[in-house]
């Protein structure tokens, strides 16, 4: 067995190219070396994984341990090429749609799923919808008008949670829930009933998958874990077959609702963790190439999400934790250190919070985020030089608390926020085009389309607008 291959195995935290710099590290090395005197003694392979398999006492003590160090060759790597395949429309998570959004509430057609909708859908390349509900977990829509294709797999889990679905080329729908698992559903051929599930990836310390999985132009998928707040990466092969290519437990810190973020040449992926930590691993192996941590005070909460943003024109990465949005400048070679500045500071200066993350119209150079002071909440542009270019207070938005719904742009510089019981567009300069009432509220974000929206509120209910007149 390769070293590579051991190291994998071991389900310890690689060798940072650039040690983190808390006081923290040396601890977080204490626990690893323990972990690792488990695993050193095993070697194991990846075998398929029935739909109620429980763990035992080996994969209890390492959740890491069928990690193999490899993915074999595969055919259809990479997301599917659709107007918005995976959290946030790409491995980014930019907020950005290449087309343009509507102009209007014109409500095209409602329905209704059983189950509260707590994450974005997906989109798949022939248009269909892919939502994350109750126990099934997913239901795919028609576009057209609605209709159920088909909701539910000949699997049952718990809830799905935060996770949003990602639509690989494969083939495949993959999404996380409550259960500790991350499911890989073979989409069916219209007309079905039911999607077939491949295959379900347990981490074993009772990890709940309320992240949003991601799948690299290679096909690997990106899953995080809370993992009794260690918080767990792990780098799962593409295919029908279940298999481990490497596995970081513990990372440090809890990884709850954070979506990981892939840069333009698949070679660095990036996570946060405990509310505070922005971490850069190396796609092809699990090192940890180096870690920051960029506010004191760290924050657990269930419903915040601090998923990165990279930039990339730039590479530069964008976080939103509840302090601000801080601007971090990866090394320029590795091994290096990153640099970070504080790009906007929402706390000092209103005592407002960041729960969600960003989005970036790099065409018109702004971030739009939005921040909250209990039910008080207000939607930013800033410009990537820092400087404010307009903000919409409560007065506008109406009452609610912005936590897990970012906003999303257009090809025309247009976003969508929502704020409890209302969708609102607004143009790059700030001006309303139109504010969409809901009976239920909204506890995620929309998603976009050519020429239309599609957003989930908590009682199951879908809309679609758009078709608006030009």
């Amino acid at each position: 067995m390769s070293d590579e291959v051991i190291q994998a195995c071991r389900g310890t935290r690689p060798t940072s190219r650039t040690a983190p710099s808390t006081a923290r590290a040396s601890s977080r090395r204490r626990v690893l070396g323990a972990l690792a005197g488990t695993a050193l003694a095993i070697a194991a392979v990846a075998g398929p994984a029935g739909a109620d398999e429980r763990c035992g006492s080996d994969l209890q003590n390492n959740v890491c341990l069928e990690a193999t160090g490899s993915c074999p060759a595969y055919a259809s790597p990479g997301l599917d090429a659709s107007p918005w395949p995976v959290f946030q429309q790409n491995l980014q998570h930019t907020g950005a749609s290449p087309y343009a959004g509507p102009t209007c509430a014109n409500e095209i057609w409602t329905a209704k799923i059983k189950g509260k909708i707590l994450s974005t859908p997906a989109i798949g390349a022939d248009g269909t919808i892919y939502f994350a509900s109750a126990k099934y977990p997913v239901c795919a829509l028609n576009p057209a008008n609605g209709a159920i294709y088909w909701c539910g797999t000949d699997n049952l889990g718990k809830l799905p949670d935060y996770s949003s679905p990602a639509v690989g080329n494969d083939g495949f729908v993959y999404v996380g829930t409550r259960d500790n698992d991350m499911w890989a559903i073979d989409i069916p051929t219209l007309p079905a009933s039911q999607g077939t599930v491949a295959w379900r990836q347990k981490v074993c310390t009772d990890g709940d998958i309320t992240t949003s999985p991601v799948v690299a132009p290679d096909g690997v998928v990106y899953m995080g874990s809370d993992s009794l707040g260690g918080g767990t990466i792990m780098a799962m092969c593409p295919g029908p077959t279940r298999r481990i290519k490497w596995c970081i437990n513990p990372l440090g810190g809890g990884v709850k609702n954070v979506s990981p973020a892939v840069n333009t040449d698949n070679s660095i992926v990036y996570v946060t963790h405990d509310g505070a930590y922005l971490t850069a691993i190396d796609t092809q192996n699990g090192d940890i190439l180096w870690d920051i941590q960029i506010e004191d005070r760290r924050n657990g909460l269930r419903g915040s999400n601090y998923t990165p943003v990279i930039d990339p024109t730039t590479g530069k990465i964008y976080v939103g934790f509840d302090e601000g949005i801080y601007q971090v400048t990866p090394p320029a070679s590795l091994p290096g250190t990153p640099t970070w500045t504080t790009l906007f500071a929402t706390y000092d200066t209103f005592r407002e919070r960041i729960q969600s993350p960003p989005a970036l119209d790099t065409a018109n150079g702004t971030i739009f985020f939005l921040a909250s002071r209990g039910q008080k909440s207000s939607l930013y542009a800033v410009g990537f030089n820092g400087v404010q270019k307009w903000k919409k207070d409560y007065t506008q938005l109406g009452r609610g608390r912005a936590r897990n719904t970012p906003p999303v742009v257009d090809a025309n510089g247009n976003v969508y926020v929502v704020m409890k019981r209302a969708l609102h567009g607004f143009d790059k300069n700030g001006n309303l085009l139109f504010t969409y009432p809901s009976a239920a509220q909204f506890q995620t974000a929309p998603i976009l389309a050519s020429g239309r929206l599609y957003v989930g509120a908590v009682d199951g209910s879908i809309s679609a607008l758009g078709d608006c007149p030009p």
